[in-house]
């Protein structure tokens, strides 16, 4: 759910934007009494020979001027500080959701889009509460004193001024479905040119290496057309906003002119009065004008909501109040007609506590899906997984992370230095484990390699880094604190021949069970166990060298068979 502005968190904030406005109000009444008494007085001689002196006049002018305009400024910081305060809620929830939220689940979801709710939706959030909620509980509080003062002062000119101001209004609320309807539609013009950016940005060797650059320029460009169209549109439905208040603004005044004259001329005001009149309608102008865009981060920020709450709505693994920590002491897993999906169909499995078992099978087979719920990446529609008999949806999140260490190309590096992607499952892992798993991935010559060694910034992804380099890196983030399971995940896919023995030497190393998704024959060999997995299903599993005698399956994929045949063709 998402936070909302008015929380109790933000009352002490919200109070004081209504002191705020109240103080700009009183200082506007006050100039306004001010003026009326000094155009009495100076202009017209109506006034009575005890008014304040000429100086004390200028003494309150000035003073109430410096009110209003103390308080303007105290609007601004309080509004930014409510507006920054609400979206650092926002942000908080939706990245905790999207930490529970399972990572095969977001892939499929747009990039763009998704950019966007942290950046666009959250500005535009932002924007509504600092500029527009703000601002409308400091120019409503503010125009409603202003307006009770003056039917005070004359109760036509109050009527007539206040019905400008209503008329206003209506026509203001009469743009808010055009305002949403041009939001709308640009953002999702934005999400998809920025999805289109980002992967272009992701994958730009892919457009290079195949020569489409013209291609994707002219892409992009149409894409961007189309979002200088919507904004385009949008900014002429929000002109016809402002265009109200603008035109509200100036009739204020106006109507305070022509009915004051009449009043004067029946004997019911002074030249005073209209003097006053005419300094509040130009105090409600500016608010009127502030007031004018106000419906227009309405619009933005009821889009933002809805994309936040669509976003929200995305199931979480689930994780029961007060879950126990999974307590390893063997690493014996099991997976009890287990089922995800079009990826696993009913597939039940046993890895003894300490064996390394190799997980293989044609492309497509579901081994990926089936180490992520080892890892607890992802949850199975049926059936269970269990490690030392305790079911993982029972058991923290958190813990079950600890406890597995996992490595593969769907887990790239991070942005940072060598060294903080080599602790980032561990951080408080002690400088000699560090040691231990650089000497084991051949770490340090990496380092010698950098300019910066270990606090070289590896880039996104690992960019800066070779293939070779980054797998190392990886591993060794894996295998950091000796988690009592280890899961590698086709881990050594861009290792050469001699770079894959660092694979073998985490394995020797490693002291808990072992699941290895490989296509190389040396990994299957030095394994306790494999798992043959075919179209999701379990077509085979055993002893290695039992499996590649008996010229099934495993045989098949790694030795062609005593036919030649290959299950990949």
């Amino acid at each position: 759910m998402l936070p909302r502005p008015l929380s109790r968190s933000r009352v002490r904030l919200f109070i004081l934007l209504v002191g705020v406005g109240a103080g700009q109000a009183v200082g506007a009444i006050s100039v306004a009494l001010l003026v009326e008494r000094g155009f009495d007085l100076f202009v017209t001689g109506t006034a009575s020979l005890a008014a304040p002196s000429a100086a004390a006049l200028a003494a309150g002018l000035i003073g109430g001027v410096a009110v209003m305009a103390i308080a303007r400024r105290q609007e601004r910081v309080v509004a930014e500080r409510v507006g920054q305060h609400y979206v650092l809620d926002v942000r908080e929830t939706l990245f905790a959701h999207l930490t529970r939220v399972p990572a095969r689940e977001l892939g499929q979801r747009n990039r763009g889009s998704m950019l966007l709710r942290f950046v666009g939706d959250l500005n535009a959030l932002k924007t509504w509460v600092s500029l527009g909620l703000a601002r409308l509980m400091v120019a409503g509080l503010a125009a409603a004193l202003a307006m009770a003062a003056l039917a005070v002062m004359n109760l036509r000119l109050g009527l007539a001024v206040g019905g400008v101001l209503l008329l206003g209004a209506l026509a203001s609320w009469r743009t808010s479905p055009r305002l949403i309807a041009s939001a709308e539609q640009a953002r999702k013009r934005q999400s998809r040119l920025t999805g289109e950016v980002s992967e272009r940005l992701s994958h730009i060797a892919v457009l290079q290496a195949s020569g489409q650059e013209r291609r994707e320029r002219q892409r992009v460009k149409r894409k961007s057309d189309q979002v200088a169209a919507a904004m385009i549109a949008r900014a002429k439905v929000s002109g016809d906003a402002r265009g109200i208040a603008e035109g509200t603004a100036a009739l204020t005044g106006v109507a305070a002119l022509i009915v004051g004259a009449l009043e004067v001329r029946a004997g019911r005001a002074t030249g005073g009065t209209i003097v006053a009149s005419l300094s509040i309608a130009g105090f409600l102008s500016g608010h009127l004008r502030d007031l004018g865009r106000v419906a227009e981060y309405a619009a933005g920020a009821q889009v933002a909501r809805a994309a936040a709450r669509r976003f929200l709505t995305m199931p979480p693994l689930p994780e029961a109040v007060g879950a126990a920590d999974v307590d390893i002491a063997g690493g014996e897993v099991h997976l009890q007609a287990v089922s995800v999906g079009k990826a696993l169909d009913g597939v039940t499995l046993h890895a003894r506590a300490g064996d390394t078992v190799a997980v293989v099978g044609p492309n497509g087979a579901g081994k990926s899906t089936l180490v992520s719920l080892v890892a607890r990446l992802v949850d199975p529609d049926e059936g269970r997984v269990c490690i030392d008999g305790q079911d993982l949806r029972t058991c923290s999140l958190s813990s079950v992370r600890r406890a597995v260490g996992m490595a593969g190309p769907d887990l790239p590096l991070l942005r940072g230095s060598m060294e903080r992607n080599v602790r980032y499952r561990a951080p408080r892992c002690s400088d000699e484990e560090v040691i231990r798993v650089a000497e084991l991935c051949d770490l340090h010559q990496v380092a010698a390699d950098l300019p910066e060694g270990w606090r070289s910034d590896v880039g996104e992804g690992g960019g800066r880094l070779s293939a070779g380099q980054r797998a190392r890196l990886m591993l060794a983030r894996a295998a950091l604190g000796r988690p009592p399971v280890l899961v590698l995940d086709e881990a050594e896919a861009h290792l050469d021949v001699d770079a894959a023995a660092v694979v073998d030497r985490v394995l020797d190393d490693h002291r808990g069970t072992a699941l290895v998704v490989t296509h190389r024959r040396e990994l299957v060999d030095r394994a306790d166990a494999v798992w043959f997995l075919v179209d999701g299903r379990v077509a085979e599993v055993g002893d290695p060298a039992q499996l590649f005698a008996a010229n099934g399956p495993t045989a098949q994929l790694f030795c062609g068979g005593a036919n030649g045949s290959n299950p990949l063709t």
